[in-house]
């Protein structure tokens, strides 16, 4: 055995940015007493606080750990500027100070950048998952102080399912007795499924993941046939309201209930933008109905030849969004390969996220506005009823889409263009 090597106490925290990620080496600050210290960074050059929690009884010091999130010995919980611990805003690269609307703009960057479907690094399905377990948590103000004072919080129940987050980020449970379960939600539900039933048996390959994978088409058609069932069956109720009236202030009557229903439906969120899109179908269709009936039914071949021209030019807007998005992610993916950081990375990260998520609610309303077109069809050809039951289906059906088309936001929060 050879002569000992001398060791001296470490100088140098190693820590990484909470804002562009960049690994830093700082100083260890000389009091022992210190919990937080802010620290800027030599590439984006933001301040994050970082908890250093020295432990000096081990003579050792627990800041070594990148994620900074190890509880404090010494504080029995936190507050908002000081969390006790700080692992989930970590994860999301956001300081314990930042606003909901900085959480949400970094969420969406980061869950585009780690989505499985664009992202195939081997570690990038837990990753997805890590970053929408903490977003849960933090954009919920009252699981966020509980994290802040105590630490791990969790809903109760445990973390909500990507099927029912997603539905809250177009229209919430508020919609779906509307326009039923959007397939976003289901579809990332199944890659973290299949992800965990993968990693579960071992098996990691490509056949593996072809093995687990359902029989697509079978179970997309049955999932939307009776997400059309429930939808009609709902509708049918809805007008009937009108249908089955005999007072003369029937229309007036149902329209002001149908405008008190609008007021409230556009609060959640893209509830404007959900609400223009549900509007305008039912409009066409009514129209449509309504057109037929009058001589050689020429109005309803100009509503036709309408919403033809309607659905081919949201489908060539919804592609562009994608192919742009895709385009997107070759950049970034480019710019990393280059060693891309700072400013100049953020806000091509920005960009992309945002992009997502335009792509995101156009593939969403062009599937929401498809189902909606067969459900009118359906309830305006339904052959239990009557012509005149079915004539007054349509004019309710009119009445709903043209107070949703009209219904005015309040705020521009989202821009969907």
């Amino acid at each position: 055995m050879g002569t000992p090597i001398i060791s001296r106490k470490p100088e140098f925290i190693h820590k990484q940015c909470n804002y562009c990620r960049a690994q830093l080496e700082f100083q260890s600050p000389k009091s022992n007493n210190t919990h937080q210290i802010p620290v800027q960074c030599y590439s984006c050059q933001k301040i994050s606080n970082f908890d250093l929690n020295v432990d000096i009884t081990n003579g050792k010091n627990s800041s070594n750990n990148s994620t900074g999130s190890k509880k404090s010995s010494r504080r029995q919980f936190g507050t908002a500027q000081e969390p006790l611990e700080t692992e989930l805003y970590d994860i999301l690269g956001v300081s314990p100070t930042a606003s909901n609307s900085e959480i949400k703009k970094q969420y969406y960057k980061l869950a585009l950048q780690f989505h499985p479907d664009k992202n195939k690094s081997p570690d990038a399905e837990q990753q997805f998952k890590k970053i929408s377990d903490a977003y849960q948590i933090l954009s919920n103000p009252e699981l966020r102080q509980k994290y802040n004072e105590f630490g791990g919080a969790e809903p109760e129940g445990g973390f909500v399912n990507p099927e029912d987050f997603f539905r809250q980020q177009f229209g919430g449970d508020r919609f779906v007795d509307i326009i039923g379960e959007i397939s976003i939600g289901r579809d990332m539900k199944e890659v973290l499924q299949n992800a965990a039933a993968e990693e579960m048996n071992g098996d990691l390959s490509e056949e593996g993941k072809i093995r687990n994978r359902p029989n697509n088409d079978e179970e997309r058609d049955e999932i939307r046939r009776q997400r059309v069932d429930k939808l009609v069956s709902n509708l049918i109720q809805k007008l009937s309201v009108y249908v089955d009236s005999t007072d003369e202030k029937k229309a007036e009557q149902f329209k002001n209930m149908i405008e008190l229903e609008a007021e409230d439906l556009k609060a959640e969120s893209y509830g404007v933008e959900l609400l223009h899109a549900i509007g305008f179908t039912y409009s066409l269709k009514a129209k449509q109905y309504l057109g037929g009936e009058q001589i050689f039914g020429l109005p309803r071949f100009g509503h036709i030849l309408r919403e033809k021209g309607h659905v081919f030019s949201e489908t060539i807007s919804t592609l562009r969004s994608a192919i742009d998005l895709q385009n997107s992610f070759k950049e970034l993916q480019k710019a990393e390969q280059e060693g891309l950081e700072g400013d100049e990375k953020n806000k091509l990260e920005e960009a992309t996220a945002t992009k997502g998520l335009t792509a995101l609610w156009k593939g969403s309303k062009l599937e929401v506005e498809g189902v909606l077109r067969e459900v009118c069809d359906r309830v305006l050809s339904d052959p239990k009823v009557t012509k005149l039951v079915l004539r007054k289906r349509a004019e309710a059906l009119k009445i709903i889409g043209s107070v949703y088309e009209n219904v005015k936001n309040d705020s521009n929060v989202y821009d969907t263009n």
